[in-house]
Parts: structure tokens; sequence; C-alpha cells
């Protein structure tokens, strides 16, 4: 009788795993190892970050001498180039931030900055996001000229 106890146990313990091995299958790709990923891994857990690739794109970022958004923007066409998605995107950011970050008026302080280029950086990283570097090219391309 006693082998019999064991046999419900473990298929419950079974049962209960089946769920979260799933989920580990799903959210794991091997062929994707960059800060986009691991960005989209933390949107999807909760607690405190850890987004060591990130920070590793953040400080390249912070090592290079890009004046203005063009600049931004050349440095991120040239991540693209070289498959580098995660720097592309953290250089795309910052290019936006330099045209979001802008004097005004207070009160006019509530009203988000927008624009053709500013529109052309979010399709970029947009595109970035779905792995199509043709359509972010594109986008980076429509920013330069302005929108």
């Amino acid at each position: 009788m006693r082998n019999r106890t064991w046999l419900p146990a473990a298929v419950g313990a079974i049962l209960l795993a089946t769920p979260a091995l799933a989920q580990a299958q799903h959210y794991s790709n091997p062929g994707r190892s960059d800060a986009l990923t691991e960005m989209e891994r933390e949107r999807r857990n909760a607690g405190p970050p850890s987004v060591p690739l990130q920070n590793r794109d953040g400080a390249v970022a912070d090592d290079i001498d890009a004046r203005n958004v063009r600049d931004w923007l050349m440095q991120a066409k040239a991540a693209i180039g070289r498959g580098q998605m995660g720097q592309a995107n953290e250089f795309l950011e910052r290019a936006e931030t330099r045209l979001l970050s802008r004097s005004t008026e207070p009160s006019r302080a509530g009203e988000p900055a927008s624009g053709p280029r500013v529109e052309s950086i979010a399709g970029a990283r947009q595109a970035l996001r779905n792995r199509d570097r043709q359509e972010a090219i594109r986008q980076i391309e429509t920013a330069f000229r302005g929108g």
C-alpha cells in the first residue's frame, strides 16, 4: 500500500511543474542575446531589475563623443550595420531624449514634444524591437532629413 501513495504525489508535482517549464521554454530564445531581449524579459518579470546588457550598452554610449541628434542617429545606423541592436536602441533613445529635452514656456510644459523627427526615431525603435533592420534604417534616414 505504501508504494501507491507516492504515485499521486509524483503526478501532482509534475502537473504543478508543467506550466513553469512551458513558460521557461516560451521565453528563452538562444538566438537572441542582447539588450533588447533583456529589456523584453525584464518587462515580463516583476521584481528588481537586473539589466547588465543594457548597462553595458549605456556605458558604451557614455564613451561616445556624440554632441547632437545627428551624431546619435549616425551611431545608431552604424550599430545596426554591425548587428548590435541593443546599442542601436540606446543610441536612438539618446537621440530621442535630445529632441524631447527642450526649453519651453511654463504654460506649454505639459504638452509633449512631437514632430516628424521624434516620430521617425520612435518608428526606428519599434522596428528594432520587431527585428526589422531595413525599416529601422529607413526610419533613421527619415529622421536625418528632419521628418
